[in-house]
């Protein structure tokens, strides 16, 4: 249902853009064939992330119970930076990355390649660092009652907090494989996918053995980084690309700008998020406020270290606001 419910929300959207779905068609076009070859290496090289969660989980059924929920759990909230930032981010700039390509517009390609890479991590990053530093009170928040009683919440914040030291590498690959497809390179991602799955299950294999199922999350982790290093290496020769300075800098000062936000957040969050289980009020003023606090914060911040992508966040919420 929910499937359906998202299908049919963008059918509207569509047709106002001028895609319709009723006029008649051929049954074949040109371009199917050519879709059908790189179709399947494509899935493959995206896939990868979900592929070392599933292997995570496997590894995960053979230690203690629950160690699979712990897991499951905490990569529910990965993904909702995740979805609504770095792979929205990827699936909006791949028709240009994709149309420069075709007009042989190198130029723009790198321009169009280095900012998405830059907004995906400057939302990334100090998104990692604010579920990090509040993994427990949003894990509390949002899933202990029941069942879900302390004890899982302090394991499934553990993988939690494994998982988020990836979560700007797990962003980060999206723009890149996009731009490898836009470039109409299908068989590098799936090549360095293969890599990247395999030192997830050697890595998961040895860091299981010492801190568990978070060390199976951060195997993820760390297999991802790798993923996005060899990704990144081979665009670089692909592409002759010699601009890192314009990626390196203001990733330098975006870590920054998170490190400050996470200070005050953490002050914050000593103040205003209970100690003990508290009322759901008291929890969601606590986590409800850190989190509005470190936004605020964040944006202030990077304004006055003159980050051009505030601008573009603040035009990205202020559309998203008039469409509503």
């Amino acid at each position: 249902m929910g499937g359906i419910l998202q299908l049919s929300l963008q059918i509207p959207f569509l047709i106002k853009k001028g895609f319709y779905f009723w006029e008649k068609t051929k049954a074949f076009h040109h371009g199917l064939k050519k879709i059908g070859l790189l179709i399947l290496p494509t899935i493959l090289g995206a896939a990868v992330y979900q592929v070392n969660i599933i292997v995570g989980r496997v590894l995960a059924s053979l230690l203690l119970e629950g160690s699979v929920s712990y897991l499951y759990y905490a990569d529910r909230l990965i993904q909702f930076p995740l979805g609504v930032f770095a792979i929205a981010t990827a699936t909006a700039v791949l028709p240009t990355l994709a149309r420069q390509s075709s007009f042989k517009d190198k130029d723009g390609l790198i321009d169009t390649f280095t900012y998405s890479l830059n907004l995906v991590f400057f939302i990334a990053v100090p998104s990692m660092i604010g579920l990090i530093i509040l993994r427990e009170p949003i894990v509390a928040l949002l899933f202990e009652r029941g069942a879900f009683d302390t004890q899982a919440t302090q394991k499934t914040a553990i993988a939690l907090m494994y998982y988020g030291f990836g979560l700007w590498a797990f962003s980060g690959v999206r723009i890149v494989v996009s731009t490898f497809y836009a470039l109409q390179d299908t068989t590098t991602p799936v090549k360095v996918a293969a890599v990247a799955i395999l030192s997830n299950i050697i890595l998961g294999v040895l860091l299981m053995r010492r801190l568990d199922h978070g060390g199976l999350a951060l195997a993820a982790s760390l297999a991802s980084i790798l993923n996005l290093s060899l990704l990144l290496h081979a665009l670089k020769r692909k592409l002759e690309f010699k601009g890192w300075r314009n990626i390196i800098l203001p990733t330098c000062k975006t870590i920054l700008c998170s490190a400050i936000m996470g200070i005050i957040v953490w002050g914050i969050s000593m103040l205003i998020i209970p100690s003990k289980k508290s009322s759901l009020s008291e929890e969601l003023f606590g986590v409800g406020g850190c989190i509005l606090t470190g936004i605020a914060a964040y944006l202030i911040i990077s304004f006055l270290f003159r980050r051009n992508e505030v601008i573009t966040v603040i035009d990205i919420i202020k559309n998203r606001t008039r469409l509503r």
